[in-house]
């Protein structure tokens, strides 16, 4: 059965709606987003088709547009689902779309409810996306009936996953738990920035304008190749990703063929004075390198420009919440999953989150998962299905699951959770796969 409701002052129907700020209506108390970017955003149409069993409800709220699936056999619980970051650049970067949750039908198998949102913007904006999530539990009990869920599970993947812990650290108490799946977060751009600043010692180069960064990178391009041709500095730069990433480990290689340049970021270092640039910091990158290719650790940690953080932004008292890094405070279960093979948001975060939870005193509510997979959150639905099941197995019933140690060798990591291995899993070698090289 499909519903369609609109519950905003603007129809679905018009031709564009533009929201910069939070309207008073959307959201929780306690929390500061980054506004959104200043353009006019389409709303596509969300409509689709209930599963057997279940109804469909979907339209145009203050919070973008939604999408919400009630099974008839309701298990009184709802599980909302936070996207990843949507681009707001090139001819469709205007639209608003919100997809469905890899493993829908599984939810609906189950009794759980599920609820998504556009948010009302496209960009990287995980306040938004917070703000936006939680407005869909006040609409979805509106559809049950004026019945509200005995629980609520926040989940997301990348962006967010950067939602959903935000989410449980701003608002601890008004989740069952948390499941952020490839979670990006504040120290995701200190990472950008730390390969800018290596780029800028292996190339010559350096970034010095905010307008000219775009030219720079085409510049650095030049002398260091493109994965697989790298060159000899371009092999250099590879491998400070790779270690700053978090070590050698299952497809880091081939993850970083989709990311190789795409990481050098030169915004902050060149004074960009936006916000999310202000919060940057540098100073603590420590790099390393494979012995061997002509570049030692030691000059690179000398010779890398140090980017120091604006504290009125960054430091636990700055405006936008989702720039300041975790307190680890967080009050429910929380379950992570990352990929070895991810170079867009890299393991190396869940080593910042790991840190600041057991700082907290809160180790006994996190579980992170490692798995095999190259690129960013490649999780099938069998390993999404199965970690939100031992989420809600262990707000339920107390027993926390089994995860693995994110601050240790990640070499041969992720052998528990993956399900299957992946075609060309590199088993226990340590070795770096061979690739082709050129001289620039």
């Amino acid at each position: 059965m499909r519903r369609r409701f609109f519950v905003s002052a603007v129809l679905i129907a018009a031709s564009s709606a533009l929201w910069t700020v939070p309207t008073e209506s959307v959201g929780r108390p306690g929390i500061t987003p980054v506004a959104c970017p200043q353009q006019t955003w389409q709303p596509t149409d969300p409509a689709f088709d209930a599963l057997p069993g279940a109804t469909a409800y979907f339209g145009q709220y203050d919070g973008g547009i939604y999408r919400i699936e009630i099974p008839d056999r309701w298990n009184g619980e709802l599980m909302l689902s936070a996207h990843g970051f949507t681009t707001n650049a090139g001819p469709r970067g205007s639209e608003l779309r919100v997809g469905l949750p890899l493993i829908r039908e599984h939810l609906i198998q189950e009794g759980f409810a599920w609820a998504a949102s556009s948010y009302r913007c496209n960009g990287y904006v995980p306040g938004i996306g917070l703000q936006d999530t939680m407005a869909l539990t006040d609409l979805f009990t509106k559809f049950n009936a004026g019945r509200a869920p005995e629980r609520v599970y926040l989940t997301g993947g990348s962006m967010g996953g950067h939602v959903t812990l935000l989410g449980m650290h701003e608002f601890p108490t008004s989740f069952a738990g948390g499941l952020a799946m490839c979670p990006a977060g504040p120290e995701l751009f200190d990472y950008f920035s730390a390969v800018g600043a290596a780029a800028e010692v292996i190339t010559g180069m350096a970034f010095d304008q905010p307008s000219a960064v775009g030219e720079t990178v085409k510049k650095m391009t030049g002398i260091l190749g493109t994965p697989p041709e790298y060159t000899a500095k371009g092999l250099q730069l590879a491998s400070v990703e790779i270690q700053l990433s978090g070590g050698p480990r299952p497809f880091a290689m081939e993850g970083l063929r989709s990311r190789f340049l795409q990481n050098i970021s030169g915004a902050a270092l060149a004074g960009n004075t936006s916000p999310s640039n202000r919060a940057v910091s540098t100073q603590n990158a420590r790099y390393s390198i494979d012995e061997g290719l002509g570049l030692t650790a030691d000059r690179l940690n000398t010779g890398a420009r140090r980017k120091a953080p604006d504290m009125s932004v960054r430091g636990p008292m700055g405006p936008f919440d989702e720039l300041v890094p975790f307190d680890g405070q967080i009050q429910r279960p929380l379950i992570t999953m990352h990929g070895t093979g991810d170079l867009y948001v890299p393991i190396h975060l869940e080593r910042a989150l790991k840190r600041a939870v057991a700082d907290a005193k809160h180790d006994d509510l996190l579980v992170q998962r490692i798995y095999r997979i190259a690129g960013h959150c490649g999780f099938n639905a069998v390993e999404q299905a199965r970690s939100f099941d031992d989420l809600v197995s262990w707000v339920r019933n107390g027993v926390k699951p089994k995860g693995d140690d994110v601050m240790g060798d990640l070499r041969d990591a992720g052998r528990t959770h993956t399900t299957p291995l992946r075609e060309g899993d590199p088993g226990g070698l340590t070795v770096t796969p061979t690739v082709t090289t050129r001289q620039n």
